[in-house]
């Protein structure tokens, strides 16, 4: 499994894939537009030359709240300018608003694998990491970030390392 990753050197700064969220926001605008083109042709007012979209009509007050939602955590999430460092000493997690770093001498163990509750696409679906004096594990999914395979291939080497000095 491992010899099929890339070499990383540490530290590794990763950042969060977006594509999801614009995706989103362009098909369910489209459907909205076509929603909308389809409804004056079948009421025929688009010969005449205009478009009434009615407000009220259940589909399209659906669309516009997907539209809205989806928008809104493209502009959330881009605002937030988050990232993952994976270094030497540790893992880092930032924000525009935020930064937790988690030492190697807070970190237990590293495991990587699947996790069955959830359907990821990505050859490492999660990453669990136990922290000392907290109840929950800490999961990364790498293929929510920017070149996965390296994520994966600096927590081994963080793992590694922490083996090694242990």
């Amino acid at each position: 499994m491992t010899d099929t990753l890339p070499k990383v050197t540490l530290p590794v700064e990763f950042t969060p894939r977006l594509d999801f969220y614009w995706q989103n926001v362009a098909v369910y605008a489209v459907t909205l537009i076509v929603y909308v083109v389809l409804r004056a042709i079948w009421e025929s007012t688009l010969q005449q030359g205009q478009i009434s979209v009615v407000v009220g009509d259940p589909v399209v007050v659906l669309l516009g709240v997907f539209v809205v939602i989806s928008t809104t955590g493209l502009i959330v999430n881009s605002l937030a300018n988050r990232t993952v460092i994976i270094s030497e000493q540790g893992i880092t997690f930032t924000s525009r608003f935020h930064e937790r770093t988690f030492s190697n001498d807070d970190i237990e163990r590293i495991s990587v694998g699947r996790d069955h509750r959830i359907k990821v696409r990505g050859v490492f679906s999660v990453v669990k990491i136990r922290i000392r004096d907290r109840r929950r594990l800490l999961r990364i999914r790498p293929a929510l970030y920017h070149d996965e395979h390296a994520m994966v291939a600096a927590l081994l080497a963080l793992r590694g390392r922490k083996a090694r000095t242990s």
